[in-house]
């Protein structure tokens, strides 16, 4: 049984930091800027590849959010609330997520850009949206890099090709 070559994890590694600092940026930037907004970048020498913020370096301690309460369904949206009911339940969320340690949030598509600020500047908590995480490539720097979807078909290509599979 032939396996598939395995992608560089170095490489790979590097290239989830840089997409990741760019949306940490984009968390913060235009829409949600103000004359506090921190530098963020990943730093890649002798001891390796790292998230720093401001100059220093920052472990991330992330999870996957959203909000449903009891009784809701997919079709519910926090962001269609009023605002008293939006930050009543990011207070309580948040608030819960620090104590945990959470620094970053990866949310889902939809929440808009004030509540992205709100959580960052009330919470001091980063996120990092879904649709940008780039699963079949982003462009940094005006340079396409391909995302894992791509990096695997092509890997499976070159497989096919290589094999007398077909």
């Amino acid at each position: 049984m032939r396996t598939l070559p395995k992608l560089a994890a170095r490489s790979v590694r590097v290239r989830r930091l840089s997409v990741l600092a760019t949306l940490l940026v984009a968390a913060v930037s235009p829409a949600t800027a103000s004359a506090q907004m921190p530098r963020i970048e990943v730093r890649n020498d002798a001891a390796g590849s790292r998230i720093q913020v401001n100059g220093t370096d920052m472990l991330l301690r992330g999870v996957n959010w959203d909000y449903f309460p009891i009784g809701t369904n997919y079709s519910y949206s926090l962001w269609a609330q009023p605002d008293d009911v939006i930050k009543t339940a990011l207070d309580r969320e948040m608030g819960l997520l620090k104590v945990m340690g959470v620094n970053v949030i990866r949310q889902y598509n939809g929440v808009p850009p004030r509540w992205v600020k709100y959580i960052y500047e009330q919470h001091g908590i980063y996120t990092a949206l879904n649709h940008a995480l780039g699963r079949y490539g982003t462009t940094i720097n005006g340079v396409f890099q391909a995302g894992p979807i791509i990096q695997i078909r092509r890997s499976v290509r070159r497989s096919r090709t290589k094999s007398s599979l077909s």
